[in-house]
């Protein structure tokens, strides 16, 4: 075989040209501009719109705050009830009552009337959509009715 050594670096040329692979001395695509400071990273003056129902036509007289949600009133408790039972009752117990989990951190107990009084509808379906300290976030996993259930179901959990 010593005599196919020579041809080995033609042979590996032609399947790259064959495979059409990328080399390091190709053009790169433009993918856009970058937005100069200031531009492109200035806060919105309305909200897009968003899955979660949130945003999408301000009338741009207020800023907007990053990670509104919108309005989480009027859900369907008995529906949230069974998202809570599947998805939140393993760390928040089943009437809300919190506790420690088995590595020592505390959850929150959603039954708590002093933390019921502080928390808003919209900070509970955001903690809930982006997670906060060891809670995981469930964005992917719940649908605005889901998710305005849950909320609704909560407030229920009140001693």
């Amino acid at each position: 075989m010593p005599c196919l050594r020579p041809l080995v670096p033609l042979l590996l040329a032609l399947a790259a040209a064959a495979c059409e692979l990328p080399t390091p001395n190709a053009p790169a695509e433009r993918i856009g501009e970058l937005p100069r400071w200031g531009e492109g990273f200035a806060m919105p003056k309305a909200a897009p719109a968003s899955a979660l129902g949130g945003g999408g036509g301000g009338d741009g007289t207020a800023p907007v705050k990053p990670g509104d949600t919108g309005d989480w009133t009027g859900g369907d408790a008995t529906l949230g009830k069974g998202v809570y039972v599947a998805m939140c009752a393993r760390c928040h117990g089943d009437l809300g009552e919190g506790g420690a989990m088995p590595d020592g951190k505390q959850v929150a107990a959603l039954a708590d009337t002093a933390w019921q009084t502080k928390v808003s509808d919209r900070e509970i379906a955001r903690t809930i959509v982006l997670g906060k300290d060891a809670m995981p976030s469930f964005m992917g996993e719940l649908d605005r009715p889901k998710l305005a259930g849950v909320v609704a179901y909560i407030r229920t959990l009140k001693k």
